[in-house]
This record gives C-alpha cells, structure tokens and sequence, in this order.
C-alpha cells in the first residue's frame, strides 16, 4: 500500500449529528480533506478545522454536483499528494452509499483506506418514530431495499412483488419519487392492502414529519402530508405494534420550531444544548465576537493592585472569563485573588467564579447596571472604598457614576474585552436562515441587538420563509430593541439560558 495520504470512508449516521460515532467526530476534526454528501448534516463540517478543505459532492433528485467516477478520482487525487480524506456519506457507507465501488477505486490506486459505520437512516428513523422494526409474534426477518431505481426496466434488482411474499418488515430506502409504482408492485405480489405502513421524512431531525397509515392509503396519505425526500418507507404488521407513547421524539415540547442564535459561536453550546434537548432545531448566527483589550498596560497595572480593592464587580459572563484568564496568566494560584469582595450582574456572570469555588456576595434580582449598582450602595460599604468594574467597551456609565456620586466609591474601571460587530453573511447559518426563516431570534444582549439593526438590510428572507419573533434575554437588550423600532415578543425577568428556555417553552407551547 502507498505511504502517501489515507481515506477514511465515514458513516455520517442519519442525520442528527449527536448519532455520529466518536470515531466520525474524530476523524472529521482532524482530517485535511472533508468530501461529503448531501444527506451528510452539515452540522458535522462545522468539526472541520479552518484549514480543512471541503469538498461538496452531494446529490439529490434532480442534482449531481459530481458524478460517482469524478467522486472516485477525488479522492484518489487527493490521498496521492499526501493528504488524510474522509469521504462523509450519509447514514452507513455499505448500505446503498456506493462503498464498495470507492473501495475498488482506492485499492486500483494503491491507497490505503479505513471504514468507518455508521447508524443506517432505516434504523434511526423508526426509532425516532417509534415504530418497531421487528416483534416476536409478526416481524421475524427486515428487509433493506432500495426503490431509486427505475421501476420500468425489465432488468431490476429489486423485485417488489417477490418481497411480498417474504413477509417481514420492509424498509425502502429512496422511494418516494416512485411510491406509487411501489405499492402497486407489493399489491400486484399479494400482500394486504391494509398492511400497517409508515413514511418517516427528515427522520432524526426537528423537522421529522411522519404518516403511519395502510399500504392501500400510504400515496395519499403521503400527498397530503406534503413528505417529501430523504425518507424512508416502513411496511409490514410490527411497525403497527405501538401507540402514542411510540411518540417520543416528535412529543418534546420544541419539536419542529426552528431558533436563530446571535452569541459568539464559542458561546453558544449550553443554550443550543437545552433548546435540542427540547426538539429545536438551532441555527447559529453570531452577531457579534468577544476580542481582548488591547490595552495592556492598563490591565497589567490594575493586576499589580489586585490586593487593594474591596470589591470587584463583574457586568458580563464575558468580562469575568477574560478576568480569569487572565488572573491566571499573572498569577497562577488562586490564593493571590486577595480578600476583595465579589458582585456579578446575573447568575450566568456568577457561574463562571463559582467554578473556581469563589463566593459571589452580590447579585441584584433583576440582571441590570442599575439594580446592581442601587443593591451594592445599599450595603453601606461603599464609602470610600476602592471598587474595580471590569467590563466591555460598550457597556453603559451609570454603574459608574451611581456607586462614586450615591456610593462615595472610588471607581476603576478595567475594559478587559471588546466587543465588535461580525459580518452576517459569515455567519455559518445566514444562508439557511434565509432561505427557511425561524421561529424566533434570540438576542442576548444589546450588542447582539445593534449588530442587528445595523445588518437587517442584508436579511431578505425567501418567500415562504417564516418571520422570527423577537426574544431577549433582559430589559437592557429589549430597550434596545425597541429604541431601534423592533418589537420584542418575548423577554426574560433575569437573563439566563434556563429562564430563556422556559419562557421558549411556554410562549411555543
């Protein structure tokens, strides 16, 4: 085998990315060539590192971006210069993804290769329907078949009328262009019209629809739905062996609703988390990114007089990961934190000292500079002290001024981090958000808000896309909003991801 480059043909599972093996994941952050397909969810090539080269050669009815003989080559041009190759193909490679062909192809080229399975869309889609695939009393053999084929020809592989016979579970990859022919086949080969069928579409996904009908009334069925491709048909007695509480996935109480998030991209993972964990599908669309001061002599300063202060207080979740950080970097033992006290803004700002077990003594019930601010003159401790605020560049003055003309403090103010404005049109789901629209886009701060405004004109949504409802994570956010004439539909009482979730859950549901 050649000593040059290396393919790595990878199952990409069937569609929600958390299927994935760990191996796939693995592979896929560290490979320098990434060539997927078009059932391959593109939340995996979001693992992909930047210097990664990705590769579409994805097909779907109607559209073949590379035919499968260019697709061979690809790969081979690629390994023989050295590089490592995964080629992602949807659910499992050896199962209708054309594997063995790839593998004849490396192998005549000389180039070493390693399989990779996958979950099969057949597998994961019943059970994300709930719908069993076998059962002791009437599903003792499953058949996997394809109808992609042209049902026309004399020649087909694929003899549905045989299938009939054997009985079973059926599961028929690609067959909704030709569901009609099919049916009538598998009549015409004697099994039951009124054999319980189902049609799984975008199974595994927070778009999954399904139908779970008779095979005599499944086209119908399936017209009226409005299913369409990629899907899988299920026929035979045990997939009708269930009842609503099959309904697992499609019952979470954000099944189907679509969220645009406008965090940093490094930010975004715990909130994305709970809204899938709920059913969501979760669009990233960072508004603004997080960069270091550039001032350093100021921040070195500040460190060197860490001792004196008798509170430091803390404005975002931001500022204090940049502290710490930074902390770190000047002193590397917690102990030369010193004896200041310690208030945050809200709970998530708070989060990030407890992680350090350092006691948080302030935080106003309603997450606001002003609330905050009137919470730490009220303890009376203000006179005279020496208070550091550690912040953005954007965050607002009255903190400041409160605590020096109410609180008589002597104020330092640390800008740690600056906040700026990305470019929508990178952002890794503009194009989606675009073409589909969201239920709802959730702001979480007033920069976040700004950058919107300042972009809308770049968001001109396709017809039939669906116009998100405005939600804000607090007061701050949704003055600016409405400031900027957009209405807010939606706000929490203390910004915090749970609280942002609850409100999602009982405004949707």
């Amino acid at each position: 085998m050649s000593e040059s480059g290396m393919v790595y043909l990878v199952g990409a599972g069937p569609g929600e990315p958390k299927l994935s093996t760990l191996r796939a994941k693995e592979l896929i952050e560290n490979c320098d060539v990434l060539v997927y397909d078009n059932l391959a969810n593109p939340e995996l090539r979001k693992w992909a590192s930047l210097n990664c080269v990705q590769i579409d050669v994805g097909k779907s009815p109607g559209r073949h971006t590379l035919e499968q003989r260019d697709i061979e080559k690809t790969l081979v041009e690629h390994a023989v210069k050295g590089k490592v190759v995964v080629r992602l193909k949807g659910g499992d490679p050896f199962v209708f993804g054309r594997c063995a062909e790839e593998m004849l192809a490396l192998d005549e080229a000389g180039i070493s290769y390693e399989v990779v399975p996958g979950v099969t869309a057949a597998l994961a889609c019943a059970g994300y329907a709930g719908l069993p695939l076998s059962h002791r009393e009437c599903g003792s053999t499953i058949s996997f078949l394809t109808g992609h084929e042209d049902l026309s020809k004399d020649s087909l592989r694929v003899d549905f009328s045989k299938f009939a016979k054997i009985g079973g579970t059926l599961c028929i990859y690609m067959g909704m262009s030709k569901l009609d022919e099919i049916v009538q086949k598998l009549l015409e080969g004697g099994i039951s019209p009124e054999v319980p069928t189902a049609i799984v579409s975008n199974g595994t996904l927070p778009r999954q629809k399904k139908v779970v009908t008779t095979l005599n009334k499944v086209v119908k069925s399936a017209c009226e739905a409005k299913l369409q491709a990629p899907a899988i048909v299920f026929v035979g007695n045990a997939i009708g062996r269930t009842g609503k509480k099959g309904n697992w996935f499609e019952s979470r109480p954000l099944f189907g609703k679509r969220f645009a998030l406008t965090r940093p991209t490094a930010q975004v993972s715990k909130l994305k988390k709970k809204l899938e964990d709920r059913g969501a599908e979760v669009l990233e669309l960072p508004l603004i990114k997080i960069l270091p001061s550039e001032d350093k002599k100021l921040i070195a300063e500040i460190f060197a007089g860490i001792a004196t202060y008798e509170w430091a207080v803390f404005t975002s979740a931001n500022g204090a990961r940049e502290f710490m950080r930074l902390f770190f970097l000047a002193f590397g033992d917690i102990r030369s934190f010193g004896p200041m006290r310690i208030a945050c803004v809200g709970e998530g700002t708070a989060e990030v000292f407890r992680n350090y077990s350092l006691e948080v003594e302030m935080i106003p019930e309603i997450s606001t500079a002003e609330n905050l601010a009137k919470d730490l003159v009220a303890t009376n401790s203000l006179d005279s002290a020496n208070v550091l605020i550690v912040t953005g560049n954007r965050n607002r003055e009255i903190l400041v001024q409160m605590l020096e003309d109410i609180g008589h403090a002597i104020v330092d103010t640390l800008p740690i981090y600056e906040t700026d404005f990305t470019d929508i049109k990178d952002a890794p789901d503009y194009e989606k958000f675009l073409k589909f629209g969201a239920d709802g886009i959730i702001f979480t701060s007033s920069s976040t808000a700004l950058s919107y405004v300042e972009q809308e004109e770049d968001l001109v949504f396709e017809d039939g896309a669906i116009k998100p409802i405005h939600c804000s994570f607090g007061p701050e956010t949704s003055k600016t909003l409405r400031e900027n004439q957009l209405e807010v539909n939606l706000e929490c009482d203390s910004p915090s991801i749970d609280q942002m979730v609850l409100k999602l859950v009982d405004y949707f549901s």
